[in-house]
């Protein structure tokens, strides 16, 4: 075997963290996340775990649209489409829009919107709000539709009305879920997804 040079090595071991660290979700390594593990995802030898953590989201945020149910009202009119806005972060739009080529929901073809804290988000079914934007969820929800699945990244995603929130935990991208915040959204969510979140915030005893 050809001897590998300290800064190899090093290169090395740092990408093997990084393949750990933000690999684990999308290929399904913890259990219970294998129904939201995709094929998709393309990973590379020089991504970074911050590369890594973007695509697993993305990866994640198409996966929850089978595990969501909207009410019938706040569906799209025939022939237009269902819409995924992203405020704050370009890169993972980018990867978004590449899961959602060719992909529909409901029957409506899938199209990935990027979007900035002022921008009007009334036409949008999904909505992530991105970590460097959450001192503006609140008025950014303003904007948006009463019937949207708002997913957030910040430590206090939940309370600012996420109902889905992105954390790091134990090195993978894991997500918590308030039931209470998808009620007052009218939305219904998969036990299946819920079986899998890290923490579910309003669940019956």
């Amino acid at each position: 075997m050809a001897d590998v040079s300290p800064a190899r090595g090093r290169h090395l071991a740092a990408w093997r963290r990084a393949w750990r660290a933000g690999v684990a979700v999308a290929l399904g390594v913890h259990a219970g996340l294998c129904l939201l593990a995709t094929p998709n995802v393309a990973f590379g030898a020089d991504d970074t775990a911050g590369v890594l953590e973007r695509r697993v989201k993305a990866a994640l945020l198409y996966r929850f649209l089978n595990y969501v149910e909207w009410p019938e009202a706040a569906q799209p009119p025939a022939g237009t489409p269902f819409t995924i806005g992203v405020v704050g972060a370009d890169a993972l739009a980018a990867e978004l829009a590449d899961f959602a080529t060719g992909k529909t929901v409901l029957n409506h073809p899938l199209v990935v919107r990027p979007l900035r804290a002022g921008d009007a988000a009334r036409d949008v079914h999904v909505l992530f709000v991105a970590r460097g934007e959450s001192a503006q969820t609140a008025a950014i929800l303003r904007n948006a539709p009463a019937n949207v699945l708002v997913v957030t990244e910040a430590e206090d995603g939940l309370t600012q009305g996420g109902v889905i929130n992105f954390i790091l935990f134990d090195g993978q991208v894991r997500f918590d879920v308030s039931l209470e915040n998808a009620r007052r959204r009218g939305l219904r969510l998969s036990a299946r997804l819920l079986s899998v979140a890290h923490l579910v915030l309003g669940m019956p005893p």
